[in-house]
């Protein structure tokens, strides 16, 4: 009797944590860049609502691990993970800080969190991420109008809330234009149609506001993904219009791009892979420091490439799994791709990855801008999947329009 006490009472925490508190958490997550003080808090925040109950939802059903692990793209990131904390151990420190091996927990709930939430409240989904898109249009819509009254040549718009860096601001920009226009492109619902057209042009314009040329990049490589994965009229009139408003804004700004050169980028990756050829296997560890000199008057700490950060710490070994979850995450977005969600998910990845060519470098950190580039879209992915393979997504094609 008592054994079937604890079940329910179980049971009961886990239907609790599932249905009101991981939906929250993801929420504030997707927007507490453009509202919260710092990172720190966004870190505080994710733990407490999505980390830590994720964490718990796992201990009181032992058995959804097993499901998480059939996931290809949940497998290789944890043997990324694994590796990542086995290279502590050659990492240059004299006594290595072994409590950094707590970081990678922080993503890796966040795709078992991503997965239960999908498995037994998949519809919760779409209107979480209407929510959060929503909150980000208001915030830079906010932001955005005093920056365009006041603009001067060299200008470029950050963004308030946690927002301290052009191009970092300028991710969070392009995944939720991204979002709208996938809207756009799917939404049957003219009502819906009215207000994710001008959203669409609101946050493309605030990419744009940023002066960073590395999400423009991004943003044509997911145009080109949307343009082979929705093959409809309106998915080919939306992404025309993107192209030619993009052009408009530049021929009337010409200078909003400033003029910055490679902004050093060759000279950073040429440094970067004298650095990684010095350990090419294993790399230089988890805990290393990397320090580039060019010139500037200071030191750079990324070689302003994902791929290039994954080599210098944990080397060609810990790129395979990192190469094998993106490869796959893609896969399975083409795959599905008469299914919307999946849609969204795989352009978002497309984004990211563009995105990365030319910003960032750390391998996993806490939450910060960088997560909305590959460790949120793979989480998406990898949960539809899971989801999808037991039954709990809709079925159907998107909107031929």
């Amino acid at each position: 009797m008592q054994s079937n006490h604890l079940t329910s009472a179980s049971t009961r925490i886990f239907d609790f944590l599932c249905k009101w508190i991981l939906p929250l958490g993801l929420l504030i997550l997707l927007s507490g860049m453009f509202f919260l003080e710092s990172r720190s808090a966004l870190t505080s925040f994710y733990l407490g609502l999505f980390g830590i109950p994720s964490l718990l939802m796992l201990c009181l059903r032992p058995r959804e691990i097993k499901t998480l692990l059939g996931e290809p793209i949940i497998a290789g990131f944890l043997a990324l993970c694994i590796w990542l904390c086995l290279s502590l151990l050659w990492s240059p420190p004299e006594n290595p800080d072994f409590g950094m091996m707590k970081i990678p927990l922080q993503p890796l709930m966040l795709f078992a969190g991503c997965a239960m939430l999908l498995q037994y409240r998949s519809e919760a989904l779409k209107p979480l991420m209407l929510c959060a898109a929503t909150i980000a249009l208001v915030a830079t819509i906010i932001d955005l109008v005093p920056f365009l009254r006041d603009y001067a040549p060299g200008h470029r718009m950050v963004g308030a809330g946690a927002f301290t860096n052009p191009l970092l601001s300028s991710h969070l920009f392009g995944f939720f234009c991204i979002y709208w226009l996938y809207t756009c492109i799917t939404s049957p619902r003219l009502s819906v149609l009215w207000l994710s057209v001008p959203a669409t042009a609101v946050m493309l314009v605030a990419v744009i506001a940023t002066g960073s040329r590395t999400p423009l990049v991004a943003l044509t490589l997911s145009i080109l993904w949307l343009s082979i994965v929705s093959r409809n009229r309106r998915a080919l009139v939306m992404i025309t219009g993107i192209l030619l408003g993009s052009a408009v804004i530049l021929l009337l700004f010409p200078d909003v791009l400033g003029d910055r050169g490679s902004s050093y980028r060759l000279q950073i990756w040429q440094i970067a892979l004298g650095r990684i050829a010095e350990h090419p296997w294993i790399g230089h560890g988890y805990d290393s420091e990397l320090r580039i000199d060019v010139g500037i008057g200071y030191l750079l700490q990324e070689p302003h490439n994902f791929a290039l950060g994954v080599l210098y710490y944990v080397g060609i070994i810990g790129l395979i799994p990192w190469a094998f979850i993106l490869a796959w995450g893609l896969l399975s977005g083409y795959r599905h791709r008469l299914q919307p969600l999946f849609v969204l998910a795989s352009t978002l990845l497309i984004y990211g990855i563009g995105a990365g060519l030319a910003e960032g470098g750390a391998v996993l950190t806490r939450p910060r801008e960088h997560w909305f580039l590959l460790w949120i879209p793979l989480a998406l992915i990898a949960a539809l999947s899971i989801a999808n393979r037991g039954h709990q997504l809709a079925k159907g094609k998107q909107a031929q329009i």
